[in-house]
């Protein structure tokens, strides 16, 4: 038991660039011509008015407002959500809480009660740094093809997406056979406490009529803006248990920390979730012995090769930790941060034996989130299913399938746990060097990608409800 507490050369060389030079510059100017949609989104909207787009005015808004943690403020942003909804005579409730935290709500009533939840979170990252951004963190700032801004990914882009997807619906008059709610949830970045934590909580008269839910976590496995490797909708991702350590030692928990970071938990047989996700995904692989190990993971553990995988897919395999660098308490003392993350099947009890086998007997510590196993959302279910058809005929070029999140945590595991299924979908093709901007300084949303999967988005919702 834990105890009483529960708490990342020559003639011929030169004869051939004097003859096939302006062929190959011909086949260029054609490639990047018929391509230019795909290559670069700025001479696909070469002439545009950006700024023009409802969708993009209200990204730059919605990016302009500092809801950042712990210096920001979500309730702007939940009354940016508000007065736009409202505009429009959709009802609106705010749940303000203290002078810094909110969650929001809105209803499209339909025929079946039971509705499709469009969740995204107010709050964002922090931008420290500020002066080494091109464009402020928070200014929302217009520079083609791209608009810059703190959570122009995670994930106010998305929020745009069903906010305007909740615009469409309302002005089109369709009488809708599903209700759909809109949800817009504060403190995720700091563990949810406050925000889908709180809200399943204290008002499970809202949770009684949650159908499914569509949040983040999708991904798009672009290797450039002409093909698309995977695109995957999230359905399962590991459990992430937070503990707090404390100490008056510094040094303690800095050995302690070194310790942590050294120890490799064995590798075992994915549970299920883990089986049906990476035998889908094995068939976009181009390393063919990936393709062979991943068609058969149950196999993989034992095989010699598996310390050639990738590291992300080893972690679909065994149980991690990660341990923060030690910091001053306000408090006093010092404290260190460590995030578990276990198998979805794991037990805590082995996979704490696992990863701390010392124990904390020796430091104060408190465990934060939930333990409970937390099954996968059904591939079954009649939202995945629709995704999988809408995926298939607008981009049928494109292998789509499930996700699974070996180390991004979303609070489609807190509704999980109450047994709804929860979706992470992502409408944008962007190639990764524009994603991995996500957390770091000029975090940026290509626009002509943007608008194309608001659209994209938009149709998708309208199926799901109409």
């Amino acid at each position: 038991m834990l105890g009483k507490s529960l708490i990342r050369k020559n003639k011929r060389r030169a004869r051939a660039a004097l003859y096939l030079g302006p062929v190959v510059v011909l086949a260029l100017v054609w490639l990047i011509t018929e391509n230019a949609g795909r290559l670069d989104p700025a001479m696909s909207w070469h002439g545009v008015n950006f700024a023009k787009h409802e969708s993009v005015q209200l990204l730059q808004e919605y990016l302009s407002i500092d809801s950042s943690y712990p210096d920001g403020n979500e309730i702007p942003a939940a009354e940016f959500l508000a007065r736009i909804l409202e505009a429009e005579d959709i009802p609106v409730h705010i749940e303000r809480l203290g002078q810094r935290n909110a969650n929001l709500w809105a209803i499209l009533e339909g025929e079946d009660p039971r509705a499709l939840v469009l969740h995204s979170h107010l709050d964002v990252e922090p931008a420290p740094n500020p002066e080494g951004w091109i464009h402020p963190p928070f200014s929302g700032k217009l520079d083609p093809p791209f608009v810059y801004g703190r959570g122009a990914f995670d994930m106010k882009s998305i929020a745009i997406a069903q906010l305007m997807s909740m615009l469409e619906l309302r002005r089109s008059g369709a009488e809708l056979e599903r209700s759909l709610i809109l949800l817009a949830t504060g403190d995720e970045e700091r563990y949810s406490r406050l925000g889908t934590r709180r809200l399943i909580r204290e008002h499970p008269e809202l949770l009684a009529r949650f159908w499914a839910v569509l949040t983040e976590g999708g991904a798009v496995e672009a290797t450039d803006l002409t093909s698309v490797k995977y695109w995957g909708t999230e359905f399962g991702q590991k459990r992430f248990v937070d503990v707090w350590v404390c100490d008056e030692s510094r040094e303690r928990l800095k050995a302690l920390r070194e310790e942590l970071l050294a120890r490799r938990a064995p590798s075992r047989t994915p549970p299920g979730q883990v089986v049906r996700f990476l035998t889908i995904y094995s068939a976009s692989r181009d390393n063919p012995v990936y393709r062979r190990l991943l068609r058969h993971p149950e196999k993989m553990v034992a095989r010699a090769r598996f310390p050639s995988l990738p590291p992300y897919i080893q972690a679909m395999a065994r149980n991690e930790i990660v341990a923060f660098p030690v910091e001053e308490s306000a408090e006093g003392g010092y404290s260190m941060r460590l995030i578990l993350h276990l198998l979805p099947d794991e037990d805590l009890e082995e996979g704490w034996s696992q990863l701390i086998p010392g124990g904390l007997s020796n430091v104060e510590y408190v465990v934060d989130v939930p333990h409970e196993p937390i099954e996968a959302s059904p591939l079954d279910h009649p939202v995945f299913l629709e995704i999988e058809t809408f995926m298939a005929e607008v981009l049928p070029e494109v292998t789509h399938g499930p996700l699974f999140l070996p180390w991004a945590a979303t609070d489609a595991r807190f509704f999980r746990q109450q047994g709804i299924p929860s979706y992470g979908y992502s409408p944008f093709w962007i190639i990764s060097s524009d994603t991995i901007k996500m957390k770091g300084r000029n975090e940026r949303m290509p626009v002509p990608p943007f608008l194309e999967g608001v659209e994209r988005y938009v149709k998708l919702v309208s199926r799901l409800v109409s």
